[in-house]
């Protein structure tokens, strides 16, 4: 039936379908038979309207004139193209669908359809030529995406820094230098680090505004600026009278770089300390490019830097002591005072020590080994290297406040070694009870309140006072003021404590020997034979041990 229905335009873009004058078609009339009649005329690659098909098969059934007129069911196409925009607006992509007999799209189509969806910025020409590439290769109706334009994210301003023009004296490596001949000369350990009166010592590159950034649609991203900072003169420095973003050296001596700033402390040169140099005393910081010599003692209130050893001797610094080689005692019998005593509220970092008492604020490390020493320190103590290949612990006692990291852990033979970690502990536990405690009594005086607060005002209104009822509101809010701090403090050195407990462990990287005492609070294990690596750590209950499986802990 569609074979008398169906007719194609003269210019061949449109396939119309016509009922003839007078003839009619019955009831069960459908479009099933359409696709031969399409597959005949050779037109199955044109766009076939499928409203279009069943609106004239209705309006067939009904009889009605339109249906007489010619209805459109299927035309020729062109390759169509629509723009997609992201919801931020920092990618446009073309949609291409391929054309139904007709033509690719065309350069000026594409700047129209990018123009319709207000696409100004970040266009791709490559793309557009891709795309036009393509709408001339695609099956009808088949579609394709191919992204166009893309915004640009606001970059960010960058924050002021401050570059030191000096270097760091804490990361100064004290090494023997190279003689003329090519040996080395054990006595030359490098150039002291020290700045000259009116050197500039620190610049400051201000904070920059950072670059704005643009969507596909050509709106403008505002860049968040940098966070800028002044320059900060400090000791022994000040702000160039030429220059505000320069810091200049007020007076010659050792600097000491700080956050924004720099620090010149007075510093005293020595070659080496001993009878030649008496007993040293130094308001700032001290550097002894060799030994400190067996029975000196030297006193700083800034740091000491030795380049050598310190042998016998007691050095004494507020800031961090740094000894290129070792710390070195001797012998002595059970009870007496060590005769190497090296103490610091700072860092103590050496190669090596022993025999000797060390006490440092912060951390202690050790790279090549700990001998037979008497040690405490705030925070961590380290006996290894970097690759920690090399690190041992052996003999005498070490109480820290932090975690004990070594590679190997005690000695072969009857030498015993005490380790204690975190020793903080007792003194967290009694800081929690005591926050507890305060936290009731806060709690009870709360209530004391409350109870005075109702009794009040069961008091008939003449016997009230405003005096009364103001002392009650002001002991309110004194109480809930009380309970807000006591409950954050609680909670914050909860907090803390936990995280020092699950951090702070005692860890052998390569072996553990027998006769190591391990303490945490007043739990204390000893171990009775050798292991691989282990960690201990404690919950608060026992101390646990994980070790390294080695040859001796498998069965055969």
């Amino acid at each position: 039936m569609w074979e008398s229905i169906v007719t194609l335009s003269e210019d061949k873009q449109k396939v119309v379908a016509k009922l003839q004058s007078g003839f009619v078609v019955d009831a069960v009339f459908d479009p099933k038979g359409l696709p031969e009649v399409l597959k005949t005329l050779e037109v199955t690659d044109y766009f076939l309207i499928e409203d279009e098909v069943l609106r004239f098969v209705n309006l067939a059934k009904e009889g009605k004139g339109e249906a007489y007129e010619g209805v459109v069911i299927a035309e020729v196409r062109n390759a169509s193209a629509t723009v997609e925009v992201t919801t931020d607006e920092m990618l446009a992509s073309i949609i291409v669908t391929g054309a139904y007999k007709g033509r690719g799209l065309r350069g000026n189509e594409i700047v129209h359809c990018l123009a319709q969806a207000h696409i100004t910025k970040g266009i791709n020409k490559l793309a557009l030529k891709k795309v036009l590439l393509m709408s001339n290769q695609l099956k009808p109706g088949e579609q394709f995406t191919q992204a166009v334009a893309q915004g640009k994210q606001a970059t960010k301003g960058k924050d002021a820094q401050f570059i030191p023009l000096v270097k760091d004296v804490s990361k100064q490596v004290l090494k023997p230098r190279s003689k003329d001949s090519g040996k080395l000369d054990m006595r030359d350990l490098g150039q002291t680090i020290t700045v000259g009166e009116n050197d500039e010592v620190m610049k400051r590159i201000p904070a920059t505004k950072g670059q704005a950034g643009f969507t596909v649609q050509g709106r403008i991203i505002p860049p968040l600026p940098g966070k800028d900072s002044l320059l900060k003169a400090g000791k022994g420095t000040h702000i160039s009278s030429e220059d505000p973003n320069v810091l200049v050296a007020t007076n010659s001596g050792l600097p000491i770089i700080k956050e924004k700033s720099i620090e010149v402390d007075n510093a005293l040169c020595l070659n080496s300390v001993g009878v030649g140099t008496g007993h040293v005393k130094f308001k700032g910081n001290v550097f002894v490019s060799g030994d400190i010599e067996s029975g000196m003692v030297v006193k700083a209130s800034g740091s000491v830097t030795v380049g050598g050893f310190i042998e016998s001797a007691e050095v004494q610094a507020q800031g961090d002591i740094t000894v290129g080689k070792g710390i070195i005692g001797h012998t002595v019998s059970d009870g007496q005072p060590k005769s190497c005593k090296v103490f610091t509220k700072g860092n103590i970092t050496a190669s090596y020590a022993q025999f000797s008492e060390l006490q440092a604020g912060q951390d202690i490390q050790l790279s090549v080994h700990s001998m037979s020493n008497d040690i405490r320190c705030g925070h961590d103590l380290l006996v290894m290297d970097t690759m920690k290949k090399h690190g041992t612990l052996s003999g005498g006692e070490a109480k820290v406040g932090g975690s004990i990291k070594c590679v190997l852990l005690g000695v072969e033979g009857d030498t015993a070694t005490k380790v204690h970690a975190f020793a903080k502990y007792d003194s967290y536990k009694q800081k929690i009870v005591a926050l507890k405690d305060a936290y009731k009594q806060a709690q009870a005086a709360t209530m004391e309140v409350i109870r005075k607060e109702l009794e009040f005002k069961k008091k008939p209104k003449a016997e009230r006072t405003e005096e009364e009822q103001r002392s009650i509101e002001e002991m309110k809010i004194q109480n809930s003021q009380a309970l807000d701090a006591g409950q954050s403090q609680l909670e914050l050195l909860e907090m803390d404590f936990e995280e020092h407990l699950q951090n702070c462990n005692i860890e052998a990287f390569d072996k553990v020997y027998t006769r190591v005492s391990v303490q945490f609070g007043d739990e204390v294990v000893t171990t009775k034979r050798t292991h691989g690596g282990s960690v201990f750590s404690f919950n608060q209950y026992e101390i646990q041990c994980s070790f390294k499986m080695d040859d001796e802990d498998v069965a055969v």
